[in-house]
């Protein structure tokens, strides 16, 4: 998802994963998945395969470890602050994990798309050696909404298919 705010001459770009379902759900979800692995393990167990419950409480916490991590990475943001002299980058989840900045001039936003668009375009922010990828959690519209927005706000946009538009 990506969010602009623009003041007469600061930009701010927030950035997010699309999120499907809130921790709320994401544990109800592991509570029903938990249930009904656990009612067929104890009735196996019951008919004499007790070998069954391990690896059904191994698969039951495997599956919550997923869908927490997978859940806490769907948290995640990056925020692209744009002011006139100093482009801050701040990336992290809860607080600010990682901040970036990079000087305003010359810097140019590279978009980068592969041969038979079998990948997402990378979206990167370059300026002399320093080359900053943004958004690597964004979908395929967003990346392009992130493309508009960057050279809405005054960014040369450089593609490696320059011949395609």
């Amino acid at each position: 998802m990506v969010v602009t705010k623009q003041d007469k001459d600061h930009t701010v770009i927030t950035l997010s994963p699309n999120r499907s379902a809130t921790w709320q759900q994401t544990k109800w979800v592991i509570a029903v998945m938990v249930c009904f692995v656990m009612i067929i393990a104890i009735a196996w167990t019951f008919v004499g395969a007790w070998l069954v419950l391990p690896f059904a409480g191994l698969e039951v916490g495997l599956f919550a470890f997923l869908m927490y991590k997978v859940s806490v990475f769907t948290y995640s943001n990056e925020v692209i602050d744009i002011n006139n002299d100093v482009v801050n980058i701040q990336t992290g989840y809860k607080r600010r994990q990682k901040t970036q900045s990079i000087p305003r001039a010359y810097l140019d936003v590279y978009y980068s798309e592969t041969e038979n668009n079998w990948e997402l375009p990378k979206i990167a922010l370059c300026h002399k050696h320093d080359k900053i990828l943004v958004g690597e959690f964004l979908n395929l519209e967003d990346r392009i909404k992130l493309k508009e927005v960057l050279e809405n706000a005054g960014f040369i946009i450089c593609k490696n298919k320059w011949w395609v538009s």
